[in-house]
């Protein structure tokens, strides 16, 4: 209140308390006193060129104010908006909020609604004042700087100016997570019962939400898959294998995980080769292969169900799984039947495997057409371990209506090696005749197996003659008379019995 208003209402005051008449006139002089003053002040103003409202009364929320501070004059933004700003994950990056004229007003950043911090021009210089505690976050100039960017920096940022009404830009930044995949609960190893189902998990993480497809080592997926889950129906032992589920999203290499499946089947054995021929103090192996899921427990038997002595025998195995019992030196005694057996919790299963010491079957090294009539020699191999005694041939012809097999026995061989040849010549065959022929070798151990029966033909002078008529007459038929017939019929065998002499 200036000096006349306060000498006025002075005055007023002594005038009520010194003359009560004189209420009147006090209050029609205080009312004329301020009119005057208020008047005075605006005149004053208009004076000064300063057009204020006649309303103003000092508020800055009065209707008037944005008058003092036309849109010219207010701050504006020189930088767009992002709808979507997508980083790398660990990248350092900056949101940007250039502001034009920020004069006196104050700039706040804010991510979601949590204050960031704020920044507010000064003469002396910006004044910033930080309200997060987060070493990532910084400034550039009026943008706001991420370092080291993670997934949960994703979200809207904004950039904000106090003015009526507040004026702000807004940032929406995605974070790009590469995938990572790994399977659920970390089993790794599943196992399931032949015949059962079987559903195999994998969970990914990323940014954005990784695509997970299956596939299978070595191939052999029937169907291609894709998501989270790899269901397998009435498992087999087939199955069996590593199968690989893939992450993949773009926002970085291509991530995988591996599961491997074990389906528990009972033990199928079976004798790499049934027969194992050795001879005394050779070495020798006997192998069976197993399949068995889990890993089955193998044990050797002789016959009449007696186990192996294993301080003389070695047992092995190697990836294929094939089981082997191994003889350094074998002997007389250890010729004979051997089990191999294989069990585990699912069930159990054998093969027989014989050590033999007797001749392994003939192999015949002859032509199956004879070049005589009546004559044939046969020669055929062996390996026997020791020195074949003797030879047990059978024979016959196949046109007889019987079976009419002819026995006789020729001497062995000896030879310094397993292996043993021999031969023999068949007589008085009937020319242009089929023979069939089965030979077994004999040692101090036994009889060699018959694994074939060996066939052969002799020569017929007959055909042979009619073929050379024929070829000989061309073109041109000759009528020739029986007699004529039989003489060259009989110049032709001359010609080739002949033949065999020189």
């Amino acid at each position: 209140m200036n000096k006349c208003g306060e000498q006025s209402v002075s005055g007023s005051v002594n005038i009520l308390k010194n003359t009560e008449g004189g209420k009147m006139w006090a209050t029609t002089f205080i009312l004329t006193c301020c009119y005057e003053i208020v008047l005075s002040q605006y005149f004053d103003e208009m004076t000064l060129g300063q057009a204020g409202s006649p309303w103003n009364t000092g508020n800055t929320n009065d209707y008037y104010y944005d008058q003092l501070h036309p849109d010219d004059a207010l701050p504006t933004f020189t930088t767009h908006e992002h709808t979507v700003r997508f980083a790398a994950q660990g990248e350092d990056i900056i949101l940007p909020c250039v502001v034009h004229n920020l004069g006196d007003f104050s700039l706040t950043w804010r991510r979601g609604q949590e204050i960031l911090w704020v920044l507010q021009e000064k003469s002396d210089g910006p004044v910033v004042s930080s309200v997060v505690k987060d070493p990532r976050v910084g400034r550039a100039g009026t943008s706001l700087s991420l370092a080291g960017v993670n997934i949960q920096d994703a979200g809207n940022y904004t950039c904000e100016v106090d003015t009526r009404p507040t004026r702000y830009i807004t940032h929406s930044l995605d974070i790009r997570v590469p995938p990572s995949v790994y399977p659920v609960n970390n089993r790794s190893v599943v196992t399931v019962k032949t015949g059962n189902n079987i559903t195999l998990s994998c969970t990914a993480h990323g940014n954005p939400t990784p695509n997970i497809t299956w596939s299978r080592k070595g191939g052999g997926l029937e169907v291609p898959t894709t998501g989270p889950d790899l269901t397998i129906v009435d498992a087999k032992p087939e199955h069996n294998g590593v199968f690989r589920c893939s992450a993949e999203n773009g926002a970085g290499e291509t991530a995988s995980a591996s599961i491997t499946l074990q389906v528990m089947y009972p033990p199928k054995v079976h004798a790499e080769s049934a027969k194992i021929y050795a001879g005394v103090d050779y070495d020798a192996s006997l192998v069976c292969v197993v399949e068995a899921e889990p890993r089955p427990q193998i044990k050797w038997y002789r016959a009449g169900g007696q186990p192996v002595d294993p301080l003389r025998l070695n047992k092995a195995v190697d990836a294929a799984q094939r089981y082997s019992l191994q003889f350094h030196t074998v002997q007389k005694d250890d010729f004979g039947d051997y089990t191999c057996n294989a069990t585990n919790f699912m069930g159990n299963a054998s093969a027989v495997i014989s050590l033999l010491g007797r001749p392994k079957p003939v192999r015949y090294y002859s032509e199956p057409q004879g070049d005589m009539d009546t004559n044939y020699t046969l020669i055929w191999h062996v390996e026997s371990y020791s020195p074949v005694i003797t030879y047990h041939i059978a024979y016959k012809n196949e046109s007889d209506l019987e079976e009419q097999w002819v026995n006789f026995t020729v001497p062995g061989t000896t030879s310094s090696s397993p292996y043993h040849s021999s031969s023999h010549t068949f007589t008085q065959l009937e020319p242009g005749a089929t023979y069939h022929v089965q030979i077994t070798a004999v040692n101090e151990y036994g009889y060699s197996d018959i694994n074939e029966t060996f066939s052969f033909t002799t020569f017929n002078p007959e055909s042979a003659a009619a073929a050379v008529q024929d070829e000989g007459s061309g073109a041109s038929s000759v009528n020739l008379t029986p007699a004529e017939k039989r003489a060259q019929t009989i110049a032709f065998v001359t010609a080739i019995s002949l033949s065999c002499f020189f």
